[in-house]
């Protein structure tokens, strides 16, 4: 019979905390360090989150990094692109308003010219009016016809408000007639703001304006003219630009034949201005085979040439602008503004108030121009209407797709704020 140990033995301390054996401990450590660890790893991701949140809340921004949201991070990047685009479109169509805004304020100002001068011509019919005063209304006539054309040589941020032809005197050295044609198709071909080709001069005010805008730069120089009768000799016709696409592409006729010494005509009454020398017969000669036209040094007179001939070293360049064009959307859509110009009167134009039957031409001749610029300035209004409609239609677009990205990109503040408030007790209770 075993015989239990007396209690007398016993100490307090080994009946409160009996003996734990070495397994015991080490799997008391083991808890301890998993627990640990484990509070650890969420404390970093309370921090980590915690700090996301921060983030976000002072940037406004939902998306901080692309692992926020992929999806909608691309979603955000293309409506922000977007936007950008239709702003930049919205600032080409107010800069277009801009224009046609200053175009309608020239030609209003060109329109009220036209009207004193319509009321000096009537002035200047009235019988009981000497010739003195008659001066006196011809010089003011005379000054308002100047300003009118200052005025159409005016520009807005560089660019022409009317784009009227322009003339230049392209110097290539010797050429022949063929290589000036390549030469002016060339050059039309990398310009999209003008068509170019060799000049066809087809009246007396077209002359008039040729040597307004060269001011004697080709007095003196031989230059090619966009005129031929290569295809049927004796048909001069002009071959370039506009009129060389008549009669089903053959061109404008308005010379038939020989020199006028020698039968040769104008065809119906078209302007021609070839060389008449007194030594010898009028041109066109149709010595060989002198098929092509040539602008004889001085700028004005004509000449036959053989097609072979290297004398010109140039070519007289007429440059038409085509119609302006203005962006109206972010996908690269775009509209065409119609190409304004108005009737004026060249310095070297014949029109006075010197007599009373010069001033009844210059009435009826300012009363057309009036109504040009009438015509005109309601052109004018159709554009300015046309860019006004459209930018009211993309100012709208702007402004749902500014609403499309903030539902997108913004963050919802309360949200965010309430969700930074429990990490920030989750953290507390953790430490």
């Amino acid at each position: 019979m075993i015989q239990a140990e007396p209690y007398s033995n016993l100490s307090f301390e080994s009946l409160l905390c009996p003996q734990i054996t070495q397994p015991q401990i080490k799997m008391i450590v083991a808890d301890t360090h998993n627990f640990a660890s484990r509070i650890s790893r969420d404390m970093s991701s309370i921090q980590e989150e915690r700090q996301e949140y921060s983030e976000k809340l002072s940037s406004g921004k939902k998306h901080r990094h692309p692992f926020d949201d992929a999806g909608g991070l691309s979603t955000e990047i293309k409506h922000e692109s977007e936007l950008k685009r239709m702003r930049r479109v919205s600032e080409t169509l107010q800069n277009g308003l801009s224009y046609t805004d200053a175009q309608q304020a020239a030609l209003q100002v060109v329109h009220g010219i036209y009207r004193r001068m319509s009321t000096l011509a009537t002035m200047a019919q009235d019988v009981s009016k000497t010739d003195s005063d008659r001066e006196l209304y011809d010089r003011e006539f005379q000054e308002l016809r100047e300003q009118v054309l200052e005025i159409d040589m005016e520009q807005f941020n560089g660019q022409d408000l009317f784009r009227n032809t322009r003339y230049s005197v392209v110097e290539t050295g010797q050429t022949t007639w063929a290589n000036a044609r390549e030469h002016v198709e060339a050059s039309s071909n990398g310009d999209p703001q003008y068509d170019h080709y060799m000049a066809t001069i087809t009246s007396s005010d077209e002359q008039d304006e040729i040597n307004r805008q060269l001011e004697g730069r080709a007095d003196d120089l031989q230059l090619w003219l966009g005129g031929s009768d290569q295809e049927t000799e004796g048909e001069w016709r002009w071959v370039e630009g506009p009129d060389g696409k008549q009669e089903g592409g053959k061109g404008l006729q308005f010379w038939q034949g020989l020199g006028l010494d020698n039968g040769g005509y104008s065809v119906a009454g078209l302007y021609e201005n070839w060389n008449k020398p007194s030594d010898r017969g009028d041109e066109p000669n149709q010595s060989g085979d002198e098929d092509y036209l040539q602008l004889l040094k001085g700028g004005s007179l004509w000449n036959d040439l053989k097609s072979f001939s290297t004398n010109p070293t140039g070519y007289l360049r007429e440059s038409d602008p085509v119609n302006l064009r203005v962006q109206n959307d972010e996908h690269g859509q775009e509209f065409e503004l119609e190409r304004i110009n108005f009737k004026r009167f060249l310095p070297s134009t014949e029109i006075n108030l010197k007599t009373i039957a010069n001033a009844q031409d210059a009435l009826g001749r300012v009363a057309d121009a009036e109504g040009d610029v009438s015509d005109k300035l309601a052109l004018v209004g159709a554009s300015a209407a046309r860019i006004r409609s459209e930018f009211e239609s993309l100012d709208e677009q702007v402004v749902e797709k500014e609403t499309t990205l903030s539902r997108i990109a913004d963050l919802d503040m309360a949200v965010a704020a309430s969700r930074l408030a429990k990490l920030e007790v989750r953290m507390q209770a953790m430490t």
